[in-house]
């Protein structure tokens, strides 16, 4: 299917993602009161559990019945590519957050995205945190909301009287920017780890005024970024210093243009 989509295709792939999303906090939530992880490593070290496998596979099923395209590509982070080479493709993390996950901390979520492969840009993004019971969701032209409440970040806001989010420290030195995480405290009295979803969830509500976020992958950022676009925010995605993943800075654009140029970001 070549043609652009509609605002009703959009609106109904935009609740095809929340449904999706929000199925998976079955399993989730089960795991999360006890039942065994199993928990395992993959191949970049990091931890994968059977809650993560059984959520995919929830995710995977609920998109690929989606009647407004039919079938479309399907990118998991723990299954990878499953599809026929369409143009539009889901891409699905379905714990951001194993870590804290793991360690029985609730700010964890699922991450959904459509991609389109035409121009590389994402048209749906959903990030839903099943423990908290909120439910990011926006779309290309309709706005973003978290609980049906229109999400707008776009005032006038200044870096001192804003909280800055940053992911982990680990990433910042993976991706060799420990010395802008050095930089952002020189800046800001107020610079906090919130990480994964639950960071970016904060600024697209505008508790923070802006994140930096590095290395991540496509299924930790595209929703994001449909989500901050269309919350009126500003996002700043470069090539990332770890092949294959992006250094990410967003949230308000006059927090965003002022930490840019004091740290070069690029």
């Amino acid at each position: 299917m070549n043609k652009e989509l509609t605002t009703d295709q959009l609106a109904q792939l935009r609740e095809t993602a929340v449904k999706a999303a929000q199925a998976a906090a079955v399993p989730i939530q089960a795991y999360f009161d006890g039942q065994p992880l199993d928990v395992q490593r993959k191949g970049d070290g990091s931890p994968v559990t059977l809650a993560d496998k059984e959520a995919e596979a929830l995710i995977r099923a609920q998109l690929l019945s989606e009647s407004v395209l039919g079938p479309l590509d399907i990118l998991g982070e723990e299954e990878g590519l499953q599809g026929t080479g369409t143009r539009w493709r889901w891409i699905v993390d379905p714990i951001d957050g194993t870590r804290s996950f793991i360690h029985g901390i609730p700010l964890f979520g699922t991450i959904i995205a459509l991609l389109d492969m035409q121009d590389n840009n994402p048209v749906v993004g959903v990030i839903h945190l099943p423990l908290l019971g909120q439910t990011y969701a926006a779309a290309r032209g309709l706005g973003a909301t978290c609980q049906g409440t229109k999400m707008d970040i776009s005032g006038n806001r200044f870096l001192d009287e804003v909280m800055i989010g940053v992911g982990d420290i680990a990433q910042f030195t993976s991706a060799n920017r420990l010395s802008d995480y050095n930089w952002l405290q020189h800046l800001s009295g107020y610079v906090r780890g919130y990480t994964d979803c639950f960071g970016h969830g904060l600024v697209i509500s505008g508790s923070l005024g802006a994140m930096m976020d590095p290395a991540l992958n496509p299924w930790d950022i595209l929703a994001t970024q449909v989500l901050i676009e269309e919350a009126k925010g500003k996002i700043l995605l470069v090539p990332s210093s770890v092949h294959g993943k992006v250094d990410a800075l967003f949230g308000n654009q006059h927090v965003v243009e002022h930490i840019a140029r004091e740290l070069s970001f690029a």
